[in-house]
């Protein structure tokens, strides 16, 4: 955890060089190893093997804007994407070096769903021709997909586990105010729309979300109203595939994530956490974290929480009681990449502004599984053993600012 000193200079609102406090935004299973994990964060992307020790891979070396936070995807093959207004960047090597795609260079990425080789990508770039685009060779090459329009947002696109030739996405717009969602039957060939109208989607933004495990006509959307603050969502049910909704839940803030996992529907909006057995009552999980998202972790569902408000980063639920899984303490340092790779540079140079940034005064090396937990309380029954600070004279200045994705992984 952070020194008390430091955690009362957060609350205070410090400014950090990656413009945000540190935050885990959204959680994913490893395609790298069994059992591993995948956290982005406001400050980057972070890996784990065991839950125990994580590994950094900063954005530095990406090419993006100032104020650009990216969203992380990988796919089955192990390929990494990171995605921005910028555009899209994809990484054969788990992330030591990134090739742009070209392709998007105009439009940025928005969102991406996987089945095997074929990916699809939403564009939602004001004052640009958005749409969806596909690949069928695990993202080294793309064509535009039936769906483009301009003064359209295509916010997010999702593929029914059980009919993967099913595909839904979303778009919305501002003026004239828009909420749609298209579904195709053919792998995105051809599609059919429907324009919900505002007395089922009031807001704006537009989000489609999950789609059932086993029914491909079950679905989960919602409609934001960003007018005022806070910001107040509707999540949508759909039994017919998109052709009509039903409320569920309404709560202040966004949607940060949402999944079915041990029998459960689960939703992070704004800074709680709900649950549902069905999917059409929800109910708040009791030890909910602040600045909430849910995902898939290995084998579990996995929550973010904020580190100083609540002990811990990631954490597991049993039975309401939180069991942490991620601390900034079990940060190790970048990832290991080989010394002269765009990621071994760049992030070992960003490194100790980031570690003095999480409140770290060392780094650390953490054995797992071998020995027994020590008296205080750590996630993993971990034994951290410290390793001395390394001297180094670094001047290092970063200017990300602001805003982050609201991207997932799959």
């Amino acid at each position: 955890m952070r020194s008390a000193a430091l955690a009362a200079t957060l609350a205070a609102g410090s400014v950090f060089a990656h413009g945000l406090p540190p935050q885990a935004t959204s959680v994913a299973p490893s395609p790298w190893s069994d059992g591993g994990v995948l956290a982005s964060t406001t400050f980057g992307l972070l890996v784990t093997s065991d839950q125990c020790t994580w590994r950094w891979l900063c954005p530095d070396h990406l090419g993006l804007g100032a104020r650009e936070v990216p969203a992380w995807f990988t796919t089955p093959s192990g390929a990494l994407f990171a995605a921005s207004f910028t555009g899209l960047l994809r990484s054969g090597d788990r992330g030591c070096s990134f090739e742009r795609v070209a392709f998007f260079d105009p439009t940025g990425a928005a969102d991406l769903a996987v089945d095997g080789q074929t990916i699809f990508v939403t564009t939602s770039k004001f004052g640009v021709t958005n749409g969806l685009a596909r690949s069928i060779d695990d993202g080294r090459s793309f064509e535009w997909t039936s769906l483009r329009a301009n003064d359209v947002f295509f916010s997010a696109v999702r593929l029914a586990p059980s009919r993967p030739a099913r595909v839904y996405v979303s778009a919305w717009y501002f003026t004239p105010k828009l909420a749609r969602l298209s579904k195709s039957d053919d792998r995105g060939v051809t599609f059919t729309s429907v324009e919900l109208p505002p007395s089922v989607a009031p807001g704006n933004p537009f989000f489609v979300h999950a789609v059932d495990p086993v029914d491909p006509d079950v679905l989960f959307a919602s409609s934001t109203d960003d007018s005022a603050a806070p910001e107040r969502t509707i999540v949508l049910r759909s039994d017919d595939g998109g052709q009509t909704f039903t409320r569920v839940l309404e709560a202040d803030g966004r949607v940060k994530g949402m999944l079915r996992s041990a029998g459960r529907w689960w939703v992070a909006v704004g800074d709680r956490v709900f649950t549902s057995a069905e999917g059409r009552v929800f109910e708040a999980v009791a030890a909910s974290p602040q600045r909430a998202c849910v995902g898939q972790g290995a084998g579990e569902v996995l929550v973010c929480g904020r580190s100083v408000a609540d002990g811990y980063s990631l954490a597991a639920f049993d039975a309401g009681v939180a069991e942490p899984r991620l601390k900034w303490q079990q940060i190790a340092g970048p990832i290991d990449c080989p010394p002269q790779s765009p990621a071994a540079v760049a992030c070992g140079a960003a490194w100790p502004v980031e570690r003095a940034e999480l409140g770290l005064q060392s780094d650390h090396v953490a054995t797992c599984g071998a020995a027994p937990p020590i008296a205080e309380a750590r996630p993993c029954g971990c034994q951290q053993v410290e390793v001395g600070l390394v001297a180094a004279a670094v001047v290092f200045f970063r200017r990300r600012t602001s805003r982050v994705e609201s991207g997932r992984y799959r």
